[in-house]
């Protein structure tokens, strides 16, 4: 085909058309994608499940969207560039389970959560559940140097990790100041824990190194701006949603 500029015809008009079609999508007709790590029980390695993949195996991790799947002990770069703690009331599944709301940090409901000692589990007055979840929006740095924005949620157990990569990213001073969570990379990898109830794989986290780019830290710092702003929100769980934040962990 004949080039024009050093482009294709069809370079052109595809550049051309940039957005075309698209005209009327909103944050809220997409899904963000998930990082998560695959559990035992997983649907990713049931064979009877319609999202069985064949060559997942449980500590690996996967895109929820993509269902890119990494290595666990081999991990993932990502670049952290928002965080949030989010408090969900969901109806116990004893009770028919679903997501009820998404509760403000500071209302008496929260307050006044009890936690179960025997199985970890916090409840409100009403009797439902009360999930804290650590929601970290990432930016994936994928080998070929592209950029993909996801999330990596942490609940229970996993909060734990939430707190230290937090403290991981406060970490990073220069001249005694604190730096953006996007001016450093982690890998994010799994490994295993087990208890009595059974066992199950956890996020292991640690330093990868500087932001590799002006151009990945301006990205990554304009999505920050974008949620900040409250530009670009995360949509709840639908209201016949099950607890999908802890279905595959047996705790």
């Amino acid at each position: 085909m004949p080039k024009k500029n050093g482009l294709s015809e069809l370079e052109e008009a595809l550049e051309a058309g940039s957005g075309e079609g698209l005209e009327e999508v909103t944050t809220s007709d997409l899904q963000m994608p998930f990082i998560r790590p695959i559990q035992p029980l997983s649907p990713q390695v049931k064979k009877s499940d319609p999202a069985y993949l064949e060559e997942a195996t449980p500590g690996d991790i996967i895109n929820t969207v993509t269902n890119q799947l990494w290595i666990g002990d081999e991990g993932l770069v990502v670049l952290p560039v928002h965080y949030q703690l989010k408090f969900l009331e969901f109806i116990p599944r004893v009770k028919g389970g679903g997501f009820v709301r998404e509760l403000s940090p500071d209302s008496n409901d929260v307050r006044k959560a009890v936690r179960d000692r025997d199985s970890g589990m916090e409840f409100l007055e009403n009797g439902n559940e009360l999930v804290r979840t650590a929601q970290h929006w990432v930016k994936i740095c994928h080998e070929d140097g592209s950029l993909e924005s996801a999330i990596v949620d942490m609940k229970k157990t996993q909060l734990k990790r939430s707190r230290q990569w937090n403290t991981l990213m406060m970490m990073r001073k220069r001249n005694g100041v604190t730096l953006a969570s996007f001016s450093h990379t982690y890998r994010l990898k799994t490994v295993e824990e087990s208890n009595d109830k059974g066992s199950w794989h956890s996020w292991s986290i640690a330093l990868e190194g500087q932001v590799p780019s002006l151009e990945v830290y301006v990205e990554a710092r304009e999505l920050h701006g974008s949620i900040n702003r409250g530009e670009l929100q995360l949509a709840p769980p639908a209201p016949n949603a099950d607890q999908i934040l802890d279905d595959d962990v047996p705790f």
